[in-house]
């Protein structure tokens, strides 16, 4: 079993205790040491891998839990996007999912795609085909006839058709199940973000099939009768709310329902969405509904829901975290977010989220503090998963530079917005 010592960083273990200087030993998979260096035995320092940290600050591994990486950085139309072939889109996944590394981002929640595409991209990296995140993926989200994104969904209406779908996606090898419960920002129509698209009696259906297989549940929803039929139904986390009014936030926080905000998506596609190939009407869209998006944000604030961190489609880890920041968390609260309240969602919390000894030695090395500023993962000095170190700049000379987008909204852009 392979030793390594992480020697010197400030270590923000992400568990609420103040960052301090440690060296952490890992062995094998999983974390065995954190703590002060003369504490660690002579023949297991003679013997490790050592990765002088002095200067460097070492976190918990990031969690994307909004993400769709067959989609992920993508131009052009939604529409256009989703009439791809599937193995295009498997294709492009595998490249974002390296890409993901690249952001510090150890574990990635996909939150669908046409033709189950996450499953695959999972599948391959735990064979190791290739290098990525570990990924929980949900297979094909499910939507009611012309739901939102119905285009790559599993259409199902009534009770027992959604059931059935929840039972196909399971047995697919989905990790949790998600629905389109309103309508949405890509589409114009009939597809309203303010429209509920699924009765409690059909989202109760899929969580009843997901829990019974000990599975999580999550929906898609943006005005609060939408989030509220999902609470009342027993759903476990909501994706964007971008209409949460303060009352559906209290009950949120009643319940314990987790909340995935997805700020940067909307805010990009306001502000670059022309560079990328989005249609005038969707930018025009984004843009008038940003001011009123991040008041409904600082609903969830105040009245203390528990958050995850998902970029979405075109969104990006830092700005991501800098918008929930902005929007009244503290930065040790958006770094939380982004690891132990990630684990929490996808039921690893005992292996997950934190630097703690016998769990899983997921982190990231960077060379700023980031409670400090949150832009400091901006640049990522080493991604580790699993006790595995992704020499990033070896990547880069073996392959060459992997292309994105530049979508970053620099801080100056975020302060102005905020």
């Amino acid at each position: 079993m392979t030793t390594k010592i992480f020697k010197g960083a400030t270590v923000i273990d992400a568990t609420g205790a103040p960052p301090r200087q440690a060296d952490v030993v890992v062995e094998g998979e999983r974390i065995t040491f954190v703590g002060s260096p003369g504490d660690i035995a002579q023949e297991a320092r003679a013997q490790a891998a050592v990765y002088d940290l002095e200067g460097k600050y070492l976190t918990p591994g990031l969690m994307n839990h909004h993400e769709h990486l067959d989609n992920r950085r993508q131009p052009n139309t939604f529409q256009f996007r989703a009439g791809l072939p599937p193995v295009v889109l498997a294709l492009r996944g595998v490249k974002n999912a390296l890409l993901s590394l690249f952001e510090g981002v150890t574990t990635i929640r996909d939150l669908g795609g046409k033709g189950a595409t996450g499953i695959e991209v999972r599948n391959a990296i735990d064979e190791g085909q290739f290098p990525g995140p570990r990924v929980f993926a949900c297979g094909q989200p499910i939507a009611m006839t012309g739901g939102h994104a119905w285009q790559i969904c599993r259409i199902a209406n009534g009770p027992d058709e959604v059931r059935e779908a929840a039972r196909e996606q399971l047995r697919a090898g989905a990790d949790f199940v998600k629905l389109m419960a309103s309508g949405g920002f890509v589409t114009q129509g009939t597809d309203l973000a303010t429209s509920p698209q699924y009765s409690v009696a059909e989202i109760r259906a899929a969580v009843e099939e997901a829990h019974d297989a000990e599975k999580p549940t999550t929906v898609h929803a943006h005005p609060p009768v939408a989030i509220r039929r999902a609470i009342e139904a027993g759903i476990d986390c909501i994706e964007h709310a971008a209409l949460l009014d303060r009352p559906t936030a209290d009950l949120m926080a009643e319940k314990g329902t987790f909340l995935v905000p997805t700020l940067s998506e909307s805010w990009i596609m306001g502000y670059r969405g022309k560079s990328i190939g989005r249609p005038q009407w969707l930018i025009d869209s984004c843009l008038e509904h940003l001011p009123h998006r991040i008041e409904c944000f600082k609903n969830a604030v105040a009245a203390g829901v528990k958050m995850a961190v998902g970029t979405d489609v075109i969104g990006e880890m830092v700005e991501e975290l800098s918008l929930m920041a902005a929007g009244g968390l503290s930065n040790m609260e958006v770094l939380q977010a982004a690891t132990r309240n990630g684990a929490e969602l996808v039921r690893m919390a005992d292996d997950l989220g934190t630097l703690e000894v016998g769990k899983l030695a997921d982190m990231v090395v960077v060379s700023r503090d980031p409670l400090e500023d949150l832009a400091a993962f901006r640049q990522i000095d080493l991604t580790v998963k699993g006790g595995h170190v992704y020499d990033l700049a070896a990547i880069v000379e073996q392959f060459g530079e992997l292309s994105k987008p530049a979508l970053e909204l620099t801080p100056d852009e975020i302060a102005l917005r905020a």
